[in-house]
């Protein structure tokens, strides 16, 4: 009874989640029936064959959930957008549309699209050099325009598996000296310098000008100290039952209540001494604009490609893997096609009226889970609509709010981006003595990745992780681990039962006096078969010493391909070992690598035992 309680509670609690994952159940059937109209266009938009089925009951849970991620959203824009280098406004305009258009074709039940910290400084880098604020706010829009049409390319072309070149040691370490470099950028106006002051960041002023400290405004460095204790601390109001709400909104009451006194403090104050606020905002909702309108906004569309091909391997690389996380969690399936178009259709979308490019955001998918939200009715379209309704009605408000409250908020958020753990979690890898020295190459794809982007910045940091890895990759496969096998001791050739082969180097292991058996663990290929050759080339002469060598076998249980050279080299090997006296054979051969060495090397084999 128990167990059955519970299986009931799970599947109410993953009602909305089990929709989509049967429809894909069904498409799959379907497809090989033969697909129709209908199926293909349910492949392409989900939300029609969930949305019709939406359980009435599950509004009010949407709903409620709807609320928190919409008010949460309101805040973290308005930061990111200053990440951006944009209007402030064009934050909380980026999780308008956007949500609703993913929710049309994405898969995942709680992705939570919207504005993210690590996205926003890649854009920031971008539009560093696009002119002043007004040129960088109209401009970002033809970045988000290429990265939606990037996304929805890749999804077109089924060129997902390309993200699949940054590999996780390489992410962790660019997304690790990113959020350092976040946390960096804001210091300075947290302490209240001035802008000419304070170009080049804290630490330029650290090294070089450390007398601009004495312009440090005393009152907006205190507000800042407080909004960061606050922002670290209120996860714990939680546990209080009146205080849960304060929690839960966190940046929202920040802003409210810094706004308030900001409100009441400006006025009483000299100007040199006021906290800077964000100041007049427009009211109402975005207007409707082509991104590109002139012959020099093509110019522009060219300067931005490279950084807009970037931000969108890591919207989708982000996006997705958070995504595929909840959904293994919950027990649904995703499809990378449906994430790719629903995030590149939102984002183009979202170009024209004057969104930054947005993201799923990992920490709302948390909050959206935790919050029980069963459809992406809660998790987008509701938090669209929420987020609209609070510009129009509270923007003339925004204009209150302090500066270094925001770069307060992106501190806070970026300081949960960093992954420390995985790098000591490689390094306990790297220097694992059981293990061999193919896992350094992680340790140090991470530390390439940290190093470059800290000293030369997002964009060149994130290019040279990505190189760092093909280097790795390549090298990898070009210098596979040959061992030299041995079996157990105890294990006799008049046995009847088969003998276990192993490394040589294992306790235990003996060779078998006048037999070289070696293993090749990878691919075999025309990159890396000299270098079996010249191993055994080695070994043999090495062991001829001590004893005659009359066979020589390569077990093929590691080599799941081989090539036409890797042939020849092999039928090549076999006639030199037959001429000097000396038979070579191939063992355990698998899938594609057994029909092939059956059927090409298996007659020069046995002319060579002839």
């Amino acid at each position: 009874k128990t167990l059955q309680s519970q299986t009931q509670g799970l599947a109410i609690q993953r009602s909305g989640a089990m929709s989509i994952s049967e429809s894909l159940i069904r498409r799959t059937s379907s497809s090989k029936r033969g697909k129709t109209w209908r199926t293909v266009l349910e492949e392409q938009m989900p939300i029609l064959v969930w949305l019709p089925r939406y359980p009435k009951e599950n509004l009010s849970v949407d709903f409620a959930g709807a609320m928190t991620l919409g008010c949460i959203l309101i805040g973290q824009s308005l930061a990111h957008a200053n990440l951006c280098m944009v209007n402030l406004i064009n934050g909380p305009y980026s999780c308008m549309l956007p949500p609703i258009v993913y929710a049309f074709f994405g898969t995942c039940v709680h992705a939570s699209v919207g504005t993210g910290g690590l996205v926003s400084l890649l854009t920031g880098e971008v539009m560093s050099d696009q002119g002043d604020l007004a040129e960088r706010t109209k401009r970002v829009a033809i970045l988000t325009a290429l990265v939606g049409f990037i996304m929805a390319l890749m999804g077109l072309l089924q060129l997902s598996f390309l993200v699949r070149f940054l590999s996780r040691p390489a992410l962790s370490g660019f997304i690790t000296a990113s959020a350092l470099l976040i946390m960096l950028s804001q210091v300075a106006p947290m302490l209240g310098l001035p802008n000419w002051a304070s170009k080049g960041g804290i630490l330029n002023v650290l090294r070089h000008h450390i007398k601009y400290l004495e312009l440090m405004d005393p009152a907006t460095t205190g507000l800042s100290v407080v909004a960061v204790i606050f922002l670290m601390n209120a996860k714990k109001l939680k546990k209080v039952r009146y205080l849960k709400f304060i929690g839960d909104f966190k940046e929202l009451v920040l802003l409210a209540a810094s706004a308030v006194f900001c409100n009441y403090y400006n006025p009483s104050v000299d100007a040199e001494l006021q906290i800077k606020i964000v100041g007049e905002m427009p009211a109402g909702l975005p207007s409707f604009v082509m991104p590109v309108q002139s012959p020099e906004d093509w110019k522009i569309v060219k300067e931005l490609i490279p950084g807009a091909i970037l931000v969108a391997f890591v919207v989708f690389l982000s996006s997705f893997a958070g995504a595929k996380k909840f959904a293994m969690q919950d027990g649904y399936q995703i499809r990378a096609f449906n994430e790719l178009m629903g995030l590149g259709i939102a984002n183009f979308v979202g170009a024209f009226f004057g969104a930054v490019p947005t993201q799923i955001g990992l920490s709302r998918m948390g909050i959206a889970h935790q919050a029980g939200i069963r459809s992406q009715l809660g998790a987008n379209i509701l938090v669209g609509v929420v987020v609209c309704l609070g510009v129009v009605l509270f923007s003339r408000y925004i204009e209150h709010v302090p500066m270094c409250v925001l770069n307060a908020i992106i501190v806070n958020g970026a300081s949960h981006l960093t992954e420390f753990d995985q790098a000591k979690d490689l390094w306990a890898y790297a220097t694992n003595e059981r293990y061999n020295w193919k896992t350094r190459g992680d340790m140090l794809t991470w530390i390439v990745g940290f190093s470059c982007t800290l000293y030369f910045g997002a964009f060149q940091g994130m290019l040279s992780a990505v190189f760092a890895s093909l280097i790795i990759i390549l090298y990898q496969v070009v210098n596979p681990d040959i061992v030299q096998l041995g079996f157990r001791a105890s294990d006799h050739l008049e046995d009847d039962r088969a003998r276990k082969w192993m490394a040589l180097d294992r306790e235990g292991a003996t060779r078998e006096p006048g037999i070289l058996v070696l293993r090749l663990e990878g691919p075999l290929f025309y990159a890396n078969v000299e270098r079996l050759q010249e191993w055994v080339e080695e070994e043999e002469l090495e062991l001829q010493e001590k004893e005659d060598i009359i066979g020589i076998v390569l077990s093929a249980s590691a080599i799941p391909f081989m090539d036409t050279t890797a042939i020849h080299s092999l039928v090549a090997l076999s006639k030199t070992c037959a001429d000097r006296g000396t038979l070579f054979c191939m063992a355990n051969t698998f899938g594609q690598t057994g029909r092939i060495a059956q059927d090409q090397l298996e007659p020069i084999l046995e002319d060579a035992v002839k």
